[in-house]
């Protein structure tokens, strides 16, 4: 982000995924952080007809509960006039049951109640192995 008072966190280093369903090693974000961009990018997929979902999740009180993102937009390639306007129907998955090879989704999320997150994968398919990363964006005070 270009912002001097936006700062960046990985939730989710690139890596490839190594079975059904994972979730990810939490990660605790700064205390004043009560809304954040995350930018999943995939970058690999082992066979074409493997499914990827990923969504985020917040600690409250020692649960994991699902966060819904306020909108998200995905890549539009640049060669078309194709409408990558932000959806704003409000889910808990950022990529849901993907099949495409590669992608970059940004979501937001406006408010949280945690500030302790992590990533929760469900791949599915033949030899399933997706490779992707998740970084989170935010501003550390607010004005």
């Amino acid at each position: 982000m270009p912002f001097v008072n936006y700062q960046g966190s990985t939730l989710r280093a690139s890596a490839a995924t190594a079975g059904a369903s994972e979730q990810d090693t939490a990660v605790t974000l700064p205390e004043t952080v009560t809304s954040f961009w995350v930018v999943v990018n995939k970058t690999a997929e082992n066979d074409p007809d493997n499914v990827l979902t990923v969504r985020l999740q917040a600690q409250v009180n020692s649960i994991w509960f699902d966060l819904s993102w306020d909108s998200i937009t995905t890549t539009g390639a640049l060669g078309t006039a194709a409408d990558t306007a932000a959806d704003v129907s409000r889910t808990p998955n950022i990529v849901d049951a993907s099949t495409a090879a590669t992608l970059t989704v940004m979501a937001h999320y406006a408010e949280v109640p945690s500030n302790v997150i992590r990533v929760a994968s469900v791949s599915s398919g033949t030899g399933v192995t997706h490779t992707f990363s998740v970084e989170s964006y935010f501003a550390l005070n607010k004005f």
